[in-house]
């Protein structure tokens, strides 16, 4: 049986693994927050339940991607302000940026640790949240789509008000107490800004 010249393969293992190395780089861009993206915490009271949302924030994320199907996500971070989340009352959100220490610590802040993907379109995305300048671990469950360059996001995690040392707020000389437990919703869109070459 004639032997394969130690050159040529050589030359062929090269080839694959460039190839192999190039379709993994091409795969894995950058991302950024893109458009307006939506972000609610959701709580109750002894009067209702309420909400605050915000639409103002930035982020970037390393993704990858194979074909419509979000792989994975190396890296993420999102910053939103504090005082840019709204209930739509004045005096609920004087209230909500006391208890947040809003001027003392302006940005909301989470950064990924890890993420683990389910199935094609539901994942975990598990990171560090600070919030009045307490971190705390956060696992967000998570929906994804990926059309036309951009992937869309939603999740949701519950947290509580104790978790981030802050006492839940209250109103009218503490007739109106704030229960403990909050949901926080999100729904994002990231597109590319940069994309590995082949060449």
């Amino acid at each position: 049986m004639k032997s394969l010249n130690p050159i040529k393969l050589l030359s062929v293992f090269s080839l694959l693994l460039g190839l192999s190395l190039g379709n993994t780089l091409f795969a894995q861009d950058q991302y950024k927050l893109a458009g307006k993206p939506e972000l609610k915490v959701k709580g109750t009271s002894t009067i209702h339940d309420w909400e605050m949302t915000s639409a103002q924030a930035q982020g970037t994320a390393e993704m990858i991607l194979d074909g419509g199907t979000l792989k994975n996500v190396k890296s993420a971070s999102v910053t939103m302000k504090t005082q840019s989340i709204k209930s739509g009352t004045g005096k609920m959100d004087e209230i909500a940026y006391v208890s947040l220490k809003a001027a003392k610590f302006p940005d909301i802040v989470f950064t990924l640790t890890s993420y683990r993907t389910l199935d094609n379109n539901r994942a975990q995305a598990t990171g560090n949240l600070t919030i009045a300048g307490t971190t705390k671990p956060v696992t967000f469950n998570v929906e994804t789509s990926a059309k036309t360059g951009t992937v869309q996001m939603t999740g949701e995690a519950n947290i509580k008000f104790t978790d981030f040392n802050i006492k839940p707020p209250t109103a009218l000389l503490g007739s109106v107490k704030t229960g403990n437990d909050l949901k926080l919703i999100f729904k994002a869109n990231f597109q590319p800004v940069t994309s590995y070459s082949k060449n």
